[in-house]
This record gives structure tokens, C-alpha cells and sequence, in this order.
């Protein structure tokens, strides 16, 4: 689905478990409940896109938390 490039436009993502926000016509996106931005490298202008550029993202996270466990 195309994103809207108004004002005040945005989507909430979900991926992995993991919860982003992305205000439409910008290049980054955050995670829910953190501090953490992240850089996409481009404006997304499909959910699609926004999905596909999000993935890594939130499966390095997932990989972190799993890391993280695993050492206590």
C-alpha cells in the first residue's frame, strides 16, 4: 500500500515482535517503547518498502536480546 506524504501521516509497524514508528516523507523510523532511531538510507514510499527496510532491523534486535539472554 502506498504511504500517505502528508503532514501528521505515520505508520506503526509491527515485525518480529518488535514495534516501529515511521512518520511518512521522513528516513527514519524508531522502536516502540525505546530510545533507539534508526536510519533507513531512503524515504519509503510503499508499506512494502517501509517493511523490507525495517526487517533487518528488527531481526538484529531480536538477535541482540537473544545474545544478551544467553550470557546471564
Amino acid at each position: 500500500m502506498k504511504l500517505h506524504m502528508e503532514d501528521k501521516c505515520y505508520s506503526d509497524v509491527c515485525i518480529h515482535g518488535k514495534w516501529f514508528h515511521h512518520d511518512h516523507g521522513g528516513t527514519t523510523a524508531y522502536m516502540l517503547g525505546s530510545h533507539l532511531v534508526f536510519e533507513l538510507g531512503v524515504m519509503p514510499t510503499t508499506e512494502e518498502q517501509l517493511e523490507a527496510l525495517l526487517t533487518p532491523i528488527a531481526e538484529n534486535q531480536l538477535y541482540a536480546r537473544n545474545a544478551l539472554k544467553a550470557t546471564k
